[in-house]
């Protein structure tokens, strides 16, 4: 850029470059000597300066663009940025942007797009605002990449909001909720969890030994795995409820392998454990009553199969269990 400076004709702008005030060689050198994107903007008419880092961002305009006046330069954007340059112009008051939209003409399209900038007034000798001293760098890819970031966040919490399994993250050693899903409520008939460790919004876990087994999964990073474990909650009206869940507790770690939480995933099995409860009962009844009678009694399938003795069967035949089921029966009478 020092050399298009040199052979550019200042003639019809800033006029000869040997005729330039302290203040503009100053900014200038400074500028030209600068690794990072920066630009000056002279006089009233704010005429462009600029270094090899700064180029690119007018794009197709460069090398038009030195010392053409700012307003020209930045038609397409004006309405945004000329306010900023006529505060600092006027005022002397400095302007920092962080991530500022920025609408402008690549190729004749509108082009969206995102700055992190900053203006300083530029004095002379006397005092006097003189021009504007701008470094900034483009952040759309940035800024993207975080809107990508937070649109598969808000999917993710969508469905772990419609997850049918009760879902819950936890941070921290102290075991805060960092997320709960409407399911996760449900199972432990809270809400209000967010922000709130285990042992504080469900007290009446820590006797029954899952804050024991939190801070071990924490501390170990080893997950665990509970089947069918009684568990019992506290309803709204004071009253215990127990339900038996089948539940995972899955450690987090952060980029350096270390523990930073627990991710849980839990159903409520309560109706089937029951149910296999009564199915177990019911065998033992049957069993027993079977049993207590002198005859023997076997059934038999549909397809001649026999599947069942009673214990009187084995104790008049003497053969182990099992040994006569199917169509084994038959050689204990016929050998």
């Amino acid at each position: 850029m020092a050399e298009l400076i040199l052979k550019h004709d200042w003639s019809d702008s800033l006029g000869p470059i040997e005729e330039w005030p302290a203040a503009l060689r100053s900014a200038l050198s400074i500028c030209l000597n600068s690794s990072f994107p920066t630009a000056i903007y002279w006089g009233p008419e704010m005429r462009l300066l600029y270094n090899d880092s700064w180029a690119p961002i007018p794009a197709e305009r460069h090398p038009w663009a030195l010392g053409k006046p700012a307003a020209e330069v930045w038609s397409d954007i004006w309405d945004v940025v000329g306010p900023q340059f006529r505060q600092v112009m006027t005022t002397g008051e400095g302007v920092t942007t962080y991530d500022q939209l920025l609408i402008m003409d690549r190729n004749g399209v509108p082009t969206e797009g995102y700055w992190n900038y900053s203006l300083s007034s530029i004095r002379d000798e006397h005092g006097n605002i003189v021009g504007i001293f701008n470094q900034g760098n483009e952040t759309t890819a940035a800024v993207l990449a975080r809107r990508q970031t937070q649109a598969e966040i808000a999917r993710l919490g969508r469905l772990f909001a419609q997850a049918p399994a009760a879902i819950a993250i936890l941070e921290g050693p102290s075991h805060t909720f960092k997320l709960v899903n409407p399911a996760y409520e449900d199972l432990v008939q809270r809400s209000n969890l967010l922000g709130r460790s285990v042992e504080e919004a469900l007290p009446e876990v820590k006797d029954q030994g899952f804050i024991h087994l939190l801070d071990t999964v924490y501390a170990s990073n080893e997950p665990y795995q509970g089947k069918a474990v009684p568990v019992e909650f506290m309803r709204a009206d004071g009253e215990r409820q127990g339900r038996y869940v089948d539940f995972v507790f899955q450690p987090i770690t952060d980029t350096a392998g270390q523990p930073s939480g627990i991710f849980i995933q839990a159903s409520d099995v309560t109706e089937a454990t029951t149910a296999m409860a009564a199915l177990r009962e019911s065998e033992q009844r049957f069993e027993a009553i079977v049993n207590s009678i002198d005859q023997m009694i076997w059934s038999t399938r549909p397809d001649g199969y026999h599947d069942y003795f009673n214990q009187r069967w084995y104790e008049y035949t003497g053969v182990s269990k099992g040994f006569t089921d199917g169509s084994e029966w038959e050689n204990v009478f016929h050998p």
